[in-house]
């Protein structure tokens, strides 16, 4: 009997285990590469968000000294416009009775130094850098840090002279204010602010803040452009242009939605204490009226006067453009107001004042363009009107639908 026996094929397997091998090795190799490159790229993503991530919050502190920069700039023009008027009462002290009621409040607020008054700094971007070493390590360039921290210190340093150095001291205390109102209640008097400030505008101390004028304006015009020069050397270690900053910034405040023509005719209000009220016709042209309360010594209750103005409007590039025409309408309503017989005097000498004060204003009423960046919620009832940033202490405003 003839048995065949199957010899095994050992060349056969050793080209199989060989393939076997191959397909392992690859697999490996591919599993490898695979988790090189997902953890790779998620570690490139992740350096290219934190770079993005640190150039934002470097366009923030750039915004942030512009900002202090911008409103050096408005402190400096402010005080030469009040040093004006201040040196205006005082060549016409014989005759101040003739000056305009605004203009002798606007001088007597620039000597006048009320409770708690100091110039304050916004540090909530400072926190925000100190507080959080990886903004640091995120902007990645040790000469902006560089910057930050120098106008961190300088920006400290500048509000504690303008707080404590005698150049910008005011040299009418909240005390006096206090004893006058306190004169005029006992005697049942108005205060006659004229007298008040012929007095105040003989004594040295006065008279040397208004002579200190040159040194304040000095100091604050080289403080705005120290500021700026920090802000430009920032942008240019950073490599970023004004058209980035501003782009950037319009992104961060851009809310709501698009405001039309359409969804904005119609009668608007104002929430504010002293309300405002809008009506936008179809055909582009408005009414605003301001209805304002005036107290007084003289008299019980509030005088209102109500101030009416008219012009054309129109949207352009997300912006309400209202432009208004030269002076306005305004009228006194005594009828909320009462007052001793003994005060009648009194009572028409301050209408007579108001009365002055408010022709002169309308006379002067020019016809003034305002434009603010505008929106409106998803209920079309109010809109959001935003302030110009270089406008201190401005915040947004907002419009109700009347319905």
């Amino acid at each position: 009997m003839n048995v065949k026996v199957k010899m095994p094929r050992f060349g056969r397997l050793k080209k199989k285990g060989s393939s076997w091998i191959k397909e392992l090795l690859m697999s490996v190799v591919g599993t490898t590469i695979s988790i090189v490159l997902t953890f790779g790229t998620a570690h490139l993503i992740e350096q290219h968000q934190r770079k993005a991530e640190g150039r934002d919050v470097a366009m923030m502190l750039i915004h942030d000294i512009d900002l202090y920069a911008e409103s050096f700039r408005d402190f400096a023009e402010q005080e030469a416009q009040n040093h004006e008027l201040a040196m205006y009462a005082m060549e016409h002290i014989d005759s101040i009775e003739n000056i305009p009621f605004d203009t002798i409040y606007a001088v007597i607020n620039y000597l006048y130094s009320s409770e708690g008054y100091e110039f304050r700094v916004d540090d909530s971007i400072e926190k925000t850098f100190q507080s959080n070493q990886e903004i640091w390590r995120s902007i990645d360039a040790p000469s902006f840090i560089d910057q930050a921290r120098e106008f961190f210190n300088n920006r400290r340093m500048t509000f504690q002279v303008l707080n404590t150095s005698p150049i910008f001291r005011k040299p009418v205390n909240e005390e006096e204010s206090i004893t006058i109102y306190a004169d005029a209640i006992n005697t049942g008097k108005s205060i006659d602010w004229y007298d008040f400030l012929r007095k105040k505008l003989q004594d040295e101390d006065v008279q040397l803040y208004i002579h200190l004028h040159d040194q304040r304006q000095t100091a604050i015009n080289a403080t705005a452009d120290s500021y700026q020069d920090m802000s430009n050397r920032c942008k240019f270690i950073m490599n970023i242009t004004d058209e980035e900053l501003h782009a950037f910034l319009d992104k961060r405040k851009r809310t709501g939605e698009k405001l039309t023509d359409k969804k904005l005719v119609g009668k608007w209000a104002t929430q504010d204490d002293e309300q405002t009220a809008f009506e936008f016709n179809s055909d582009h042209t408005f009414k605003q009226v301001i209805e304002k309360h005036i107290p007084s010594q003289a008299y019980h209750g509030h005088l209102k006067l109500t101030c009416t103005y008219t012009g054309s409007w129109k949207i352009k590039n997300d912006s309400l453009y209202r432009y208004f025409d030269a002076g306005y309408d305004f009228k006194f309503d005594r009828s909320s107001i009462t007052f001793a017989p003994k005060k009648r005097d009194d009572v028409e000498k301050f209408m007579k004042q108001l009365e002055a004060s408010a022709i002169e204003q309308k006379q002067k009423q020019g016809r003034d363009t305002i434009v603010r960046a505008a929106v409106i919620d998803r209920s079309g009832n109010k809109v959001e009107l935003t302030f110009p940033e270089n406008i201190q202490n401005g915040s947004n405003s907002y419009l109700i639908r009347e319905k």
